[in-house]
C-alpha cells in the first residue's frame, strides 16, 4: 500500500505500513502485514501479537505478501512473537515472503528456525508438535 504525502509542495509516494488480523484458517490466526515492517510499524505488530497470545491464539501465520521491506526492528518483533508463541506450545509461520525479507531471513539464519511457506493455505497446515 502506498500513501501520497505532500513534501515541500510535491506529492511523494511513501510506503504505508500496516498490520491487521485477517480471517483465521483452522487453528491458525492470520496476520496480514503490509508496507515496511520497521521501527514505526513494530509497536502495532507487537500489540496485535500480544492480543492474540492473550486470547490463547498461539498458532500464528504472518502473511507477508504485501511487505516490501523489513529491518532489524521487524526481525526483533518477529523473534519476540516466535518466543512468545513457543513458550505456550505455539508456532509462528511466514507466508508469501518476498525477496528482501527472504534474504534477511537467510542472512540471520532465521529461515532455519521459522517455517516459510509460499502462501497462507500452505502455512496453515497441521501445527507442529
Amino acid at each position: 500500500m502506498i500513501g501520497i504525502f505532500p513534501v515541500r509542495g510535491a506529492a511523494v509516494p511513501v510506503p504505508v505500513s500496516g498490520v491487521e488480523r485477517s480471517c483465521d484458517v483452522g487453528a491458525w490466526a492470520v496476520l496480514a502485514l503490509s508496507g515496511e515492517i520497521d521501527l514505526g510499524a513494530v509497536p502495532r505488530v507487537r500489540e496485535v501479537v500480544g492480543e492474540l497470545v492473550a486470547e490463547g491464539r498461539v498458532h500464528l501465520v504472518w502473511d507477508l505478501r504485501e511487505v516490501s521491506f523489513m529491518d532489524s526492528a521487524g526481525l526483533g518483533v518477529l523473534v519476540a512473537a516466535v518466543r512468545s508463541a513457543e513458550a505456550r506450545q505455539g508456532e509462528v509461520r511466514l507466508a508469501g515472503v518476498g525477496p528482501q525479507v527472504s534474504r534477511l531471513l537467510e542472512l540471520t539464519g532465521l529461515d532455519a528456525v521459522i517455517g516459510v511457506y509460499a502462501d497462507v493455505p500452505s502455512a496453515a497446515g497441521p501445527a507442529a508438535g
